[in-house]
């Protein structure tokens, strides 16, 4: 493990962490993981960009999400510093990044003088003042100096779901996203049927009329979601977060809610239907029609005819004679 020390000119790569070509990544991919912008940011810019002849790194800072230097820095500089076997100090980088300017520098320095010890480092400083998020610090330390943290997380797949959504796409079933942060986003009408969402944060997102069967969203955050008319048929929503989602003629045929937090959220029409819904958080009463059937499982304490749910009645088909064939 390679030790940052800031007064240090270079820092050399042990021999077992040779530098390899790093294959080139989209720049809205690489920012993202450093944390520098939002999934919905990344979402907005492409939405523009092909409306436009401007770069994505310029439609970001044009928003003010991003300064135009740290979109340059990443897309000319990235990826031959990571190609280069010697490293220099991480505020270094930060500073060419334009993450931190001169200011903000010698302010860290001074308080790190003050406090006498090396080993309060500047960046664990600069995540102190609210100059820099603990993820864009990681970011940094794996790539730069090959320290590595259950923060770091990979951007790939939720970057091409959205790439592809802007270009007409759908069908994502099957798509890796756990603990992927796509809070805000727009995917309206997608399949996402099988997929692994585990802890994925859906906050204020907007799946409207999307099928995610057997989807994978244990412990996903989904409040304020509009998941209205999306399928949920088996999928599993353990300890899931969706208050005061709108969850509007949801089916939820099957389905695993345990512990799922569901108060404030909108149930109108959403069908429980041989759904798990133990544990579950719930409101006391209902004044709109919520349905279930007899192989749907409540807490004992919970009531749903009180609460003012409804027994769902499936229609049976019935077999017509073929013409002729009646009397």
């Amino acid at each position: 493990m390679v030790i940052c020390f800031p007064e240090q000119e270079f820092y050399q790569l042990p021999p077992n962490n040779l530098v390899v070509s790093q294959p080139k990544k989209p720049l809205g991919e690489i920012l993202l993981e450093a944390g520098l912008v939002s999934i919905f940011q990344i979402e907005i810019a492409l939405s523009e960009q092909q409306q436009s002849s401007y770069r994505i790194g310029e439609i970001l800072a044009y928003h003010g999400w991003i300064k135009q230097e740290t979109a340059d820095f990443f897309a000319e500089k990235w990826i031959n510093i990571l190609e280069k076997t010697q490293t220099r100090p991480l505020a270094f980088y930060l500073y060419a990044a334009g993450l931190l300017d001169k200011e903000q520098l010698q302010s860290l320095k001074q308080q790190q003088r003050q406090n006498n010890s090396s080993a309060i480092r500047l960046h664990e400083l600069a995540v102190e003042q609210g100059y820099l998020k603990q993820i864009t610090i990681d970011f940094f330390l794996q790539y730069l100096f090959n320290i590595k943290t259950l923060n770091n997380l990979s951007f790939a797949s939720p970057y091409k779901v959205i790439k592809s959504y802007i270009n007409g796409e759908t069908d994502f079933r099957g798509s890796k996203l756990s603990q992927v942060p796509l809070n805000g986003v727009r995917l309206k009408k997608v399949v996402l049927d099988e997929s692994v969402l585990r802890q994925a944060n859906l906050n204020n997102s907007n799946l409207t009329g999307s099928s995610l069967i057997a989807a994978n969203l244990t412990l996903a955050d989904l409040e304020l979601a509009n998941l209205s008319q999306v399928n949920l048929q088996q999928a599993c929503l353990i300890e899931a977060n969706l208050r005061n989602s709108n969850l509007d003629s949801v089916n939820f045929h099957a389905a695993n809610l345990q512990e799922a937090d569901l108060r404030g959220a909108n149930l109108l029409n959403a069908s429980f239907a041989a759904a798990d819904l133990r544990g579950a958080k719930l409101s006391p009463k209902y004044s709109y029609d919520v349905f279930y059937d007899q192989q749907t499982i409540f807490d004992a304490n919970f009531n749903p005819m009180k609460a003012g749910w409804k027994i769902q009645h499936f229609k049976k088909k019935l077999n017509c004679p073929k013409t002729g064939q009646g009397k």
